[in-house]
């Protein structure tokens, strides 16, 4: 049961730094006001809220995955068309943005969605219920010693 309980909080970890790290960029890039901003914006924000939420959280990460790949090929192209070194990238965006959202996305996608027991997700498909129910069971009977 402890386990269980760990990976859970394990997943809602990452799953949570992933939505927060969205949302606020979302929210910060509103200010700036330009269409493609206001439309990266809503994705951001929309999509951190499910992840925070725990709702839809497989899809959220697929598109946030979709995302991700379409803001480096606008900066890799960005980058060719204004050179910025040797990745003709400029490497404090792939440092900084690019490769620690790519990450979080990838460590969240190899976490199995059935351990993620602390969403809305959990609740509406009745994981958290057979888990209870686990648990009640596993009180019941006596545990042998090792």
């Amino acid at each position: 049961m402890t386990r269980t309980v760990e990976r859970a909080a394990a997943i809602f970890l990452v799953r949570s730094m992933l939505g927060f790290v969205y949302l606020f960029a979302g929210i910060q890039r509103i200010p700036n006001g330009t269409p493609f901003d206001y439309a990266v914006a809503v994705l951001e924000i929309g999509l951190g809220g499910l992840l925070l939420a725990g709702f839809w959280s497989r899809r959220a990460l697929r598109c946030l995955a979709l995302l991700i790949v379409g803001i480096t090929l606008y900066y890799g192209i960005d980058g060719l068309r204004n050179p910025m070194g040797v990745t003709a990238m400029n490497i404090m965006v792939v440092n900084f943005y690019i490769l620690p959202r790519a990450a979080l996305i990838i460590v969240n996608l190899f976490l199995p969605a059935e351990d993620d027991l602390l969403s809305v997700d959990a609740i509406v498909d009745g994981r958290v219920r057979r888990l209870s129910r686990g648990a009640q069971a596993a009180a019941r009977t006596p545990s042998e010693s090792v």
